[in-house]
């Protein structure tokens, strides 16, 4: 057992930032080889900078003034406020003298102190043929009396490798189904018109994508929450990249996706929230809004070459859509979730 304390980072502890970011780093390189790496801006960011509708927690179990390993909570304060979401990781060289169970065991206290009932961490899983991810983080899950809840799976598009010619006869078989919509697309801030539209869509996406046994619960999603989160990716210097499509006669938002480009990102992006209302699916909507964003990402960044994009196992159209525009399989990644006593 190795001496050690469990401390909050504090973003003016110049020495324990960075012990704390290359230890995530370490993490990152050793267990999740082959996906998207880590971005240290963000993760430094996250200690000065925070939305309104959660609360986040960031800590360090540190020895001799060296951070051994990090503990990120995340306590949503506007919903869902029986749920605390965590992510936790050991020094590949630091593991097995009790420094993991410390921190989880620290969560757990600090949930419980809260209020809260259920923890839950997204934890990558390898499957056969995609990245060389390690297990050791889902077996530590199971053994600590967690349960896998939501089985998700990560996909990349390498930009480089998509057929413009096959992507451009899917947009025309697409626009063809289409022909009572139209597609927005912008940076940053909604629009006006489209605010509360959008916030509609958002909020769909607690209730309409596949949850397996996660406890996760129906949200309120509003302008001013949409606004908020605008203003945090803004200070954080990100790239939001957004399309929508609208129906032409009722004006109502049929469907979204985003991209979201991370500060110093240059060659990795991530997909954010995408969804069809019920209402206008059988249009192709979907196949419409990831090329639209697609084709924007290579204007918007010419040398930008994977995006990233997790979907619920079980969603079949959704994996149907993104493998047709290019998508392949990199690994799962589900979710392990606890309740607690």
């Amino acid at each position: 057992m190795t001496h050690f304390d469990i401390v909050p980072v504090d973003p003016n502890d110049h020495a324990l930032v960075q012990s704390w970011l290359a230890v995530q780093e370490a993490v990152d390189i050793h267990d999740r080889p082959g996906t998207r790496p880590l971005s240290p801006v963000h993760a430094w960011a996250g200690l000065v900078l925070g939305s309104n509708d959660v609360r986040r927690e960031k800590w360090a179990a540190v020895c001799d003034g060296k951070a051994l390993g990090y503990l990120d909570i995340a306590m949503p304060v506007l919903d869902n406020t029986h749920l605390a979401n965590f992510n936790l990781g050991v020094h590949p060289e630091e593991r097995h003298r009790g420094v993991g169970s410390a921190l989880l065991r620290h969560m757990e206290e600090r949930a419980a102190a809260d209020g809260r009932t259920t923890v839950s961490s997204w934890i990558p899983v390898p499957v056969e043929g995609g990245a060389p991810v390690k297990p050791d983080g889902a077996h530590f899950a199971v053994h600590k009396g967690y349960k896998a809840s939501l089985e998700g799976a990560t996909r990349a598009c390498d930009l480089d490798a998509v057929d413009d010619a096959e992507l451009e006869q899917l947009w025309k078989a697409a626009w063809a189904k289409a022909e009572d919509f139209e597609l927005v697309t912008f940076t940053g801030a909604p629009p006006e018109e489209l605010l509360d539209g959008i916030a509609y869509m958002h909020a769909r996406m607690y209730t309409d994508m596949p949850l397996g046994d996660w406890d996760l619960q129906e949200a309120v999603v509003d302008g001013e929450r949409i606004l908020d989160g605008e203003r945090v990716r803004r200070q954080r210097g990100e790239l939001h990249l957004q399309a929508v499509v609208r129906h032409k006669e009722s004006g109502a938002i049929a469907g979204l996706t985003e991209l979201i480009v991370e500060a110093g990102a240059e060659e990795h992006c991530c997909q954010g929230d995408t969804i069809v209302d019920p209402q206008y699916r059988g249009h192709r909507l979907g196949t419409i809004l990831k090329i639209a964003n697609q084709r924007a990402i290579r204007e918007w960044r010419p040398k930008m070459k994977y995006v990233w994009t997790g979907n619920a196992v079980s969603n079949a159209h959704m994996i149907s859509i993104n493998e047709a525009v290019g998508y392949r399989l990199v690994c799962h990644e589900n979710v392990y979730q606890k309740k607690l006593a």
